[in-house]
Parts: C-alpha cells; structure tokens; sequence
C-alpha cells in the first residue's frame, strides 16, 4: 500500500529560521547534527529566476546524462542515457504525464558541465566550514521519487524551480529502517519502498518517527549526515544538492567509500546488487559513464 498519507498525518514539522548567519548556522545545526529549512535562503538567487527548463534546454551539451527510471533505491536498478536537451523538452511536453515509472536526471555535474553557472547560486553558509564540495543538480517532472537512504556527508538540498516534498527520519531509529543490501556509493538506503509499503515485512517501520516539509523555490534544507530522507517531486523540479566534507570525511569516510566501489567495479563487492550498474543485452552498464 502506498503509506505516504499515513506518515504525513503523523509527521512533525522540520525547525525553520531565516536567520542565515554562517555561524549561527554552524553552532545550532551543522554542529548538533540537527536539519533545519533555511526558509527564503535562495529566494535573490540568479538561478531562481534564470534557470527555467527552456534555459537548461539551450545549454549546449555534446554528450549524454544518465536518466534513473524509478526509485532506485528500493526497485531494480534501471537508467538510461539520453541528450540533456532531448530530456527537458520531453518533460515541456508533459511526455512523462500517464507513466507509471518517470526518468530523472539525479546527481548531475552541472558545475563541472556549466563553470559559468557557479556564480548563480551560495552555498557558503556551508561551504565556508567544509574542504571538499560536489554539486549536483536533481530535474525531473512532477511525480519524481528518491526513495529512502541516507547519506554519508552533509546535504544542502536546494529548491530552485518547483516543489518537493522531504520526508525524514534521524539516525536513532535504524533499528526500525530495515538497512538494504544493495550497494550506492556515497549512501545507504532502506528496503521500504513508502509507496508500496508491506507491512508484513517491515512491521517496525510504523514505529518510525518522522518529520517533513515542501520545500518551495529558495527554500534550503540542511539534511545532516546519516538522517534518512525520502524525497517526491510535487511539481516539475529544479533542485541542487551541495554535499560537503570535513577533514575526517576525506580522510577516512571517502576514502573508504572508493576502495569500497573501486573493489564493486571490479566485481569483488556485491557484483549486481547496486544502484550504479545494470546488464543489457550481457553488457554492464554504468550510471557514471
């Protein structure tokens, strides 16, 4: 059954402030591993106003993104590649309205692809504390699902054009989160699929305490390391995520993390359990590629 409604009608409000001082910042939230809505933090930036499907559409890429097809996480592991253009003007279209399983444009370098673009966004509340940042961007229509994991870093996840909905759960109730199997680099996910919840397989999940919010453009969620996070595309979405890591984070959690997938590429760590490769027609495709 799908057991979103159900999780909403119980959920709590995630902490909001306008209070944007970097290190108030800092000592409440980065600090106490707490998430909080900087409510309004992008509302003057550029890319609010100048980053409309149509101006992503015209940006000139010579080659293909990888589209996932589905939530990932919880389902089998399924993407395409396809023309960043091509993409954006089928999501104009409304091509995606009457499937059941949307492509989404998850985890792209737009930095690495537009340099340009940088100066369209800040993200310095966090990444003035930080060593080591990776940006992505996350676009896709209406009704695009991240199904539930968590993360290994700190996540500024930022609502640029449209609305999504973010569930959370904090990391003292593992116990009750059923961890999956299959491997992501850079996060862990959950078996519940909230969509498709069966309760005879994961009882414990009701006991679960949640929090949500809909992030609305220039609304930023702080979604510190290792909380849980489920996220649904309530319009057509623009969003980014800076993942930003400490000293400790590179020394120790990343690199692990690389040996981790250097040793799964090679087929040594859960060869075909992954969210990052799938075999087509005996041929091993890879997300990042």
């Amino acid at each position: 059954m799908d057991f979103l409604d159900e999780i909403l009608s119980k959920s709590k409000k995630i902490e909001e402030t306008t209070n944007f001082d970097s290190n108030n910042f800092k000592k409440f939230y980065l600090n106490k591993n707490k998430p909080v809505v900087l409510k309004g933090y992008g509302h003057d930036w550029a890319a609010k106003e100048k980053w409309t499907l149509d101006f992503l559409a015209d940006l000139e890429v010579e080659s293909p993104v990888s589209l996932e097809i589905g939530a990932n996480n919880q389902k089998e592991t399924n993407f395409v590649r396809e023309n960043l253009k091509t993409y954006i003007e089928s999501i104009i279209k409304n091509e995606y309205r009457d499937k059941k399983d949307i492509a989404y444009l998850t985890l792209f370098n737009i930095f690495d692809r537009f340099p340009h673009l940088k100066d369209d966004v800040d993200l310095s509340i966090l990444t003035k504390f930080t060593k080591r940042n990776n940006i992505y961007a996350w676009i896709g229509p209406e009704g695009t699902i991240t199904g539930l994991h968590y993360d290994s870093l700190n996540n500024l996840l930022a609502q640029v054009m449209g609305r999504k909905l973010v569930v959370l759960v904090a990391p003292k109730d593992n116990k009750n989160m059923y961890i999956s199997d299959k491997f992501e680099l850079g996060a862990t996910s959950s078996e519940v699929d909230i969509n498709n919840y069966d309760e005879s397989k994961h009882p414990k999940f009701k006991e679960v305490k949640f929090f949500s919010v809909v992030l609305r453009p220039g609304d930023v969620l702080f979604i510190p390391k290792k909380w849980w996070h489920y996220v649904k595309s309530l319009d057509t979405s623009i969003s980014i995520s800076n993942f930003g890591a400490f000293l400790p984070d590179i020394l120790f959690t990343q690199t692990f993390e690389s040996f981790l997938y250097s040793l799964h590429c090679r087929g040594y760590y859960k060869k075909g359990n992954c969210t990052c490769h799938r075999v087509v027609d005996g041929k091993v495709l890879s997300k990042f590629n």
